[in-house]
């Protein structure tokens, strides 16, 4: 499957989209969703492996915003938003670049609905 871009990369052409004065969260969210991707599919008898952009399903998602985030930084009141506004900038991002593929999209367009991410 060339041609799909790692989650890394991914993240790291956003990261170059977010303007110079920006909040310090729009840059770490990104970041923590690298982090907490490379702990769900880590392999350790094969580090060669690259997370793919399309191996984020709705399940991960749900798993980032819901526990990740909530269980790292319990004493921020207000993490879920920041990440429900990270989630919806990545999603635009990734669809003006043709990234989710078609049943992903629909995964993830499910996923917004039911946490009400607008």
């Amino acid at each position: 499957m060339s041609g799909v871009p790692s989650l890394e990369e991914t993240i790291s052409s956003f990261l170059e989209t977010i303007p110079e004065g920006a909040h310090s969260s729009e840059k770490e969210m990104p970041t923590l969703l690298l982090e907490f991707s490379e702990l769900l599919f880590e392999d350790p008898e094969d580090t060669s492996e690259k997370i793919l952009i399309t191996d984020l399903s709705a399940f991960e998602l749900d798993e980032f915003l819901n526990f990740y985030l909530e269980d790292m930084f319990p004493e921020d009141a207000k993490i879920r938003e920041k990440g429900k506004t990270f989630l919806k900038k990545f999603k635009k991002f990734l669809e003006k670049r043709s990234l989710l593929k078609k049943e992903q999209e629909e995964e993830w367009k499910e996923f917004f609905k039911e946490n009400e991410i607008r």
